[in-house]
Formats: C-alpha cells, sequence, structure tokens
C-alpha cells in the first residue's frame, strides 16, 4: 500500500509537469521555436506593408501573414503524440520499477527514483526512453550472472544487487536532465544534424548517448570482469596483480565488457531513431510517420555506435583511474573479499578515501557526456 500510495503521486506529478512541459512543433513551443518564429511574422509583416502599395501583391500578402499568424507558439490544443507517449512511458516506467523491486533488483528508494527517471525519459522520446531502459536491463541480468562466487568476492553482495536511489540517479540523471533539457530548447527528438538551432540538439544527443555507454561499459566490466580467471591489475601499476573486485583492477574480459556495453547503448540510441524502423520496413507508412532514408540511418547508427564505444571503453578505463586513486578497496584477509570499510583483518589495498562509488561514477559519466558534447562537431563531420 505504501508503494502504491507513493506510486500515484509520482505518477500525478510527472504528468503535471510532461502536459504542461511539453514543447515544440505542436501545442507548446520552445524557446527557440517562439524566437525562429517571432522573426518569419515580423518578416512576413514587413511584406506585407511593402505590398500594400501594390494592389496585386494584397492576396499574396495577406495569405503568408494568415499562414505566419497560424504558427504562433499558442494552442488550447495539447499535442496528443506528446500525451500518448508520456502516459505509455508512465506506465510502462511503473511496470518496471515496480518489478525491479520485487525482484529486489531496486530497493524501495531505488524504485521511486527508477520511476522518475524513466518517466522523464520516455516522455522526452522513445528511443531515449528505451536506452535507458536497455542499460538497466542489461545491467540487472549480468548482476545475476555468476552471483554466487561474486558473492564470495564482495562483502554485500545480493543476487539481485538491489540497487538504491544514489545508485540510480548517479547512473541516470545526468542524462535525463540533457534529454529534458534537449525537449525544451531544441523540440521534438530526431536524426542527427537535422535541427534549425545549431549544434546544441546534437550535442545534448551525443552527451546522452556517452552518458548512457560510460554506465553501461563500467557495470558491464564490473560485473563481468570479477568473473574473469585471470587476476586484475591495477591500472595506474599494470604490473601489479590486485584481488578481483579491487577498485581500479582491469582485465581484458572487463575490458572487452566495457566496449561491448558501450556499443550497444549507441546502436540500440542510432536503430531506434525516429523514422529509422520505418526505413527498414518494405512499405511506404504514411508521411506524418514518414522513414528517413537508408543513408541517414547507416550515418546515424555508426556514429552513435563510435560514440558509444568510446565512451564505453573509454569511460570504463576513466572510472578505474578513479577508482585507484581517489576510492579506497579495503581486503579482508581472513574472509578473502572485498569489504565496504577497514577493520581488525582488512587492509587498505588501494586508493584514497576520498569518493564514493557513486560519486566516482557521477564523475566519469558526466566527463564522459562533456566530452562528447565538446566534440560533436568534430564527430559529426564523419557524416558530412
Amino acid at each position: 500500500p505504501e508503494w502504491n500510495i507513493a506510486t500515484m503521486a509520482l505518477f500525478k506529478l510527472a504528468a503535471s509537469i510532461f502536459l504542461l512541459a511539453s514543447s515544440p512543433a505542436y501545442g507548446f513551443t520552445s524557446p527557440t521555436t517562439l524566437i525562429a518564429r517571432s522573426k518569419q511574422i515580423s518578416n512576413s509583416n514587413n511584406l506585407s506593408h511593402h505590398n500594400s502599395f501594390f494592389p496585386s501583391k494584397i492576396a499574396i500578402s495577406a495569405t503568408t501573414t494568415s499562414s505566419s499568424l497560424s504558427a504562433l507558439p499558442i494552442s488550447s490544443t495539447i499535442p496528443t503524440l506528446d500525451i500518448s507517449r508520456t502516459i505509455i512511458g508512465l506506465l510502462l516506467a511503473q511496470k518496471i520499477s515496480n518489478s525491479g523491486y520485487k525482484k529486489q533488483s531496486l530497493s524501495k528508494s531505488g524504485a521511486i527514483s527508477a520511476f522518475l527517471v524513466a518517466s522523464f525519459s520516455l516522455a522526452t522520446s522513445f528511443r531515449n526512453g528505451l536506452t535507458l531502459l536497455a542499460f538497466y536491463w542489461t545491467s540487472s541480468k549480468l548482476t545475476r550472472v555468476g552471483s554466487k562466487i561474486k558473492g564470495k568476492l564482495e562483502e554485500g553482495h545480493t543476487e539481485g544487487g538491489e540497487r538504491g536511489a544514489s545508485q540510480v540517479f548517479a547512473c541516470s540523471l545526468i542524462a535525463v536532465l540533457c534529454a529534458c533539457v534537449r525537449r525544451i530548447l531544441v523540440g521534438n527528438d530526431g536524426p542527427l544534424l537535422s535541427t534549425s538551432v545549431g549544434l546544441l540538439g546534437d550535442q545534448l544527443t551525443l552527451a546522452y548517448v556517452a552518458f548512457f555507454a560510460c554506465c553501461a561499459g563500467d557495470t558491464w566490466a564490473s560485473e563481468l570482469g570479477v568473473l574473469s580467471k585471470s587476476k586484475p591489475r591495477l591500472i595506474i601499476k599494470p604490473w601489479k596483480q590486485v584481488p578481483p573486485g579491487t577498485n581500479g583492477g582491469i582485465s581484458f574480459v572487463g575490458l572487452a565488457a566495457s566496449a561491448a556495453g558501450g556499443t550497444l547503448m549507441g546502436l540500440i540510441h542510432g536503430v531506434l531513431v525516429p523514422g529509422g524502423i520505418a526505413s527498414m520496413l518494405p512499405f511506404n507508412l504514411p508521411p506524418m510517420l514518414g522513414a528517413i532514408s537508408s543513408a541517414a540511418l547507416k550515418k546515424e547508427v555508426l556514429i552513435l555506435s563510435l560514440v558509444g564505444f568510446i565512451g564505453g571503453f573509454g569511460g570504463s578505463l576513466l572510472d578505474s583511474v578513479l577508482g585507484a586513486t581517489i576510492q579506497v578497496t579495503y581486503y579482508d584477509d581472513v574472509e578473502e573479499k572485498i569489504v565496504k570499510r577497514s577493520g581488525p583483518n582488512a587492509k587498505r589495498v588501494g586508493g584514497l578515501a576520498f569518493l564514493s562509488n557513486e560519486m566516482v561514477n557521477v564523475v566519469s559519466t558526466a566527463l564522459s557526456a562533456l566530452i562528447a558534447a565538446l566534440t560533436a562537431r568534430s564527430l559529426l563531420s564523419i557524416m558530412i
């Protein structure tokens, strides 16, 4: 009952936010679109005033002005597509977070947090939400792989993982904020190089992909690398072997997993671009659901997969460097496992007690997203 009350309260809150903050081409309009349309109307009015001296052009001017006024960012009709996507997103987010709570892959606070970020992400666009859910689903599945072995190597490991609010937000909040900012300032989601407001939309898209690529790379590396038959080596001292699960420890299996996880995130985001699936169908869809060209789809998948690979592999290395230097690791000689704090039998085997695991994740993912955004112009030159 307590969970249901919280869910309904969050459901109403999220619904209100998205129905009011919905931006773009239908109904409500983003600031950038508002400015662009205001300029169009101003130009049309100037044209109308100029043409008033020429009776033969009055009809043309009136038509132009009328069509411009109809494009004003004021509408009493809330966009049907936005409402539908928001409702579907809220229902899907509630189902998934509730399922995660029952399967113990999420704590109560983690489930509420997952509901929030999934709802917001799905409300901005389906592919944003599905990319987030792909990360969550694969991470949850990999957490259960070799859970008995992991329980012997790491203190506090549970079969489902049971992630709390801090872990959920650390691995999603920045990306969801990028998606919301893009939705409000740029408008509807779409292919790269397709917006009329410059580079901002593409920068936020690449940041979103790089963020989840880094998250997936780190999670896949942690969940699979710890099962490697060979002992990991400390990334800042590659000649030194460390116990499995040590922060900053790397292995071939872990590095391969990080590259695969990041690439998958980019691939999913690329394939799910609006109009992408439609371009693969053997028949034509109505114009409003029109497909992008196959060449555009290939470029989208190529660039986002590349961003995913770099974000997953590079982000995992960055996370390992941070883990080896500013995140402390303790090893219990008696229990022969990594523990969370020092004790009579636990000794420090690496790092400094400066940042927690969640904070290391925040730093590495934020840097990955920032680098992707700053290098967007160079990355997108591949598509031109």
